[in-house]
């Protein structure tokens, strides 16, 4: 009895995998045809297998050929729906188009459950049934309908194993052409083995039953694992594939017990030697099936749910017929155990659920926090515009770098590069196309470098580029030009052209610094120097450079305390008559006294004001100490001298210069006719609206007017006429031309003169400092003189001293 239930054992555990892989496959997506195709393949196996298990242990001929004729239902069906299936997945759903390809496909299948299936009389013996100790068992006839059934089986596999071999040979896709070998094999092997095991050993009398059933799980098996890991015909993949061999021995060992619970059933067996009791038997086995469902639903998920649901229906549907049949009570418990069994997996599948849904949305948290945090990092280390690394991704690079290279005693080269003049591009374009011109730039720059260079946008239009892993400075040189000649071709955007040059800066590790911050200063220092010396030019760092900054850093510090320590004073130049060959007037000269540097020249130390903002307290300072010491100047006849001061264009800026001026002139009790202003010719004609403002009313408080540096600027003849100007002075650059005997020079005076003359404007000549000089500006009639020739600047003693002589 043993061996009777062997292969029903088997046959059954066919249909309990084979209904758990259609069912998880029709879940997935049912309105597919692909899928519904393969839930027919797979129901026709489950009927198959199911009749055969019935059919092998029947208690008579007459039930196993019932049985039989159920199970040929299957096989009968299995090889058109397979060919069907394999039509769809391979791309020929066109053919099902015309209704008579249904008729021709499925043709082969209805005779042949005609002949096996139907007890119609065209096959009056189908079957010729023996009764072995493995149950009943079929032994073919080979009439003519068992050909018919060879031709059609044999035909309809060689078919399905051509297609799909040619499937995956045509198409280019590794993911395609994977699965067709997987399912190339899977049939073929599946053919032998139920050509060897049906046909051939049916034919030479052995008494095993059918195996074609088991032996098609192969190929089940196999096209279910390209849908869990390739998403193959189902319309989303499968998150977590199930371990298969686990949920077949589940299965096996399940239906095994459900066997030995029918012995028990069926015969009193007492299993003397071991000394248990049926009932005792039962209780261990029931506890072994609740076992094997509660870990199929807790380890295999949704498989595993599904399987223990199938086997516990079918130990239940199975109990029933036997208590039916029998009129007996000796199932009710199992019954009864297994729907406790049912009520376990609602309970722990509930569970899970909730358990799963939380775990998601953990994982959702845990996922949005992960994107998040890419998110932040990349706004932390990564410009938003270029994607290249910001400012601290390149310093943190860089100190790597450092590290590195002092190690392997290397060098770095850190370049510093600035745009010229990208401000007019976004000023004309918009910065939409400045943007579009930057990124054009950025992937520029980024194919001059090698993989291990970092290049990093440091500012609106700045770029830092790190150059590592040097063993020569002449490497670098190489690098530094091709970036250099990057610039030479043209950036395209929106149908326009742009030619962008820029400025580059280089700072050399160790050379030039031992740390990232003072090699990216450095660098930025060279880079100023090559926009100082006209742009478009790479310039690396010098010791003079690094010296030059650090003496202006310290000049500009002491600046801010210049006045508090008294070191700013004021010189006097004396502005001669030509006529007269007397003063007339004095230049006021701010001096200072460094207590490191010493007389620090105003070329150095007014730009610096000027950049700083100190320009503003320290003109006011000079304007009220030149007035608080004009008093002294009036000589004995009090001849009306006046006092002239210069202003920079910072102070022009200043709304309040006029109102301020007015006030010191009243606390001091200066009169404002004898202060003369004096601007440079390169800011008074300055094309900025708020600059002839600004000397109109510093005109309306009664002071004068001067030009410096007349002809070294923008003149012309509509500003000298717009302009409210008392005299212009001509620049020494000019004067000096007279001692060379420059035509051009004599000619140049001459003109401005005779152009200030016929404007009634009066012209001083500075830089005089030869007799040579002087009797050709006195013969030209030039007004005043100012120069060496007659007095340097000088002290406010030096000054009392000359005016009371």
């Amino acid at each position: 009895m043993i061996y009777t239930s062997l292969f029903p054992v088997l046959f059954f555990a066919v249909c309990i995998i084979s209904a758990v892989i259609a069912i998880l496959v029709l879940q997935n997506n049912h309105k597919a045809h692909a899928n519904r195709c393969f839930f027919a393949v797979i129901i026709s196996v489950v009927i198959w297998s199911a009749g055969l298990a019935l059919a092998t242990f029947a208690d008579d001929a007459e039930t196993c050929e019932i049985w039989r004729r159920v199970s040929a239902l299957g096989w009968g069906a299995f090889y058109s729906i397979v060919l069907h299936f394999i039509l769809i997945i391979t791309g020929r759903m066109k053919l099902f188009n015309k209704w008579w390809f249904y008729f021709i496909l499925y043709l082969p299948a209805a005779v042949t459950i005609l002949a096996f299936a139907v007890p119609s009389g065209i096959n009056p013996m189908p079957y010729q049934l023996h009764r072995t100790e493995f149950g009943w068992s079929n032994i073919a006839t080979n009439n003519i309908w068992d050909f018919i059934f060879y031709l059609y089986y044999i035909g309809y596999s060689i078919t399905v194993v051509v297609l799909v071999l040619r499937w995956g040979q045509k198409s280019s896709d590794k993911s395609i052409k994977t699965q067709s070998r997987i399912i190339f094999f899977s049939f073929v092997s599946a053919l032998v083995l139920a050509s060897i095991t049906d046909v051939l050993l049916s034919s030479l009398a052995v008494k095993l039953p059918q195996m074609a059933p088991a032996i098609m799980l192969i190929p089940i098996t196999a096209i279910y694992h390209i849908i869990t890991k390739h998403g193959f015909i189902v319309s989303r993949p499968v998150k977590n594939s199930a371990k298969y061999l686990n949920i077949i021995i589940c299965i096996i060992l399940y239906i095994v017990f459900i066997f030995i619970l029918s012995l028990l059933s069926r015969e009193n067996v007492t299993f003397k030697k071991l000394n248990i009791e049926p009932s005792a038997l039962r209780g261990v086995i029931a506890s072994l099936q609740m076992f094997i469902s509660v870990y199929l639903v807790i380890r295999e998920d949704k498989p595993g749910y599904v399987t223990a649901i199938l086997l516990n229906a079918y130990g239940i549907l199975l109990a029933s017929i036997y208590a039916i049949a029998n009129a007996s009570t000796v199932p009710i418990p199992g019954i009864m155990n297994y729907l406790g069994v049912f009520l376990v997996i609602v309970l722990i599948v509930g569970y899970k659920k909730k358990t799963s849904l939380h775990i998601e949305k953990i994982e959702e948290q845990s996922k949005s926090l992960m994107e998040s945090e890419k998110k932040l990092h990349y706004m932390a280390f990564y410009d938003s515009l270029t994607g290249l690394p910001n400012k601290a991704l390149f310093i943190n690079r860089l100190d790597q770098a450092i590290f590195t290279a002092r190690r392997n005693a290397s060098l770095i080269g850190v370049m510093y590069i600035d745009l010229d003049s990208f401000k007019s591009v976004n000023d004309t374009m918009g910065h939409n196309t400045g943007d579009l011109v930057l990124l054009k730039i950025a992937e520029r720059l980024s194919s001059c470098l090698r993989k291990e260079d970092t290049i990093s946008r440091f500012a609106g239009d700045e770029f830092l580029i790190q150059i590592a892993n040097i063993k020569k400075v002449e490497n670098l040189y190489k690098i530094s030009e091709k970036i250099m000649n990057s610039f030479k071709d043209v950036v395209k955007v929106k149908n326009s052209e742009f030619f962008i040059t820029s400025s580059i800066g280089v700072s050399v590790y160790p050379v030039d610094g031992e740390d990232s911050e003072t090699l990216v200063k450095n660098a930025d220092i060279a880079m100023y120097a090559a926009k100082s010396n006209g742009k478009n030019q790479c310039v690396y760092c010098t010791s003079e450079m690094k010296d030059d900054i650090i003496k202006n850093m310290k000049l500009a510090n002491s600046l801010y305390r210049a006045l508090d320590n008294n070191e700013l004073f004021i010189f006097y130049q004396p502005q001669i008559s030509t006529k007269t060959q007397e003063i007339i007037g004095f230049e006021a000269l701010l001096r200072w006294n460094h207590n490191e540097y010493g007389m620090v020249p105003p070329s150095v130390f007014i730009p610096i004001a000027e950049k700083t903002g100190l320009i503003k307290p320290i003109g006011l300072w000079v304007i009220k100490t030149v007035c608080e010491q004009f008093k002294s100047f009036r000589n004995k006849e009090n001849k009306e001298i006046r006092i002239s001061i210069n202003l920079s264009i910072e102070q022009l800026k200043d709304d309040n210069i006029a109102l301020q001026m007015s006030k010191i002139l009243k606390e001091t009790q200066t009169d404002a006719k004898n202060i003369q202003i004096e601007i440079t010719e390169s800011v008074a004609f300055d094309k900025e609206p708020y600059v002839l403002q600004r000397i109109k009313e510093l005109k309306a408080l009664g002071v004068s007017i001067s030009i410096d540096d007349f002809g070294t600027g923008h003149s012309s003849l509509r500003r000298l006429k717009a302009f409210p100007i008392d005299l212009i002075k001509i620049d020494m650059e000019f004067v000096r031309g007279i001692s060379s005997d420059s035509a051009k020079d004599k000619a140049i005076i001459k003109s401005i003169i005779q152009i200030a003359k016929n404007l009634r404007i009066k012209v001083l000549a500075e830089g005089v400092e030869t007799e040579e000089q002087f009797d050709y500006l006195r013969k030209r009639k030039c007004d005043e003189i100012q120069g060496f020739y007659f007095y340097k600047p000088m002290s406010v003693d030096e000054i009392k001293a000359i005016i009371a002589g």
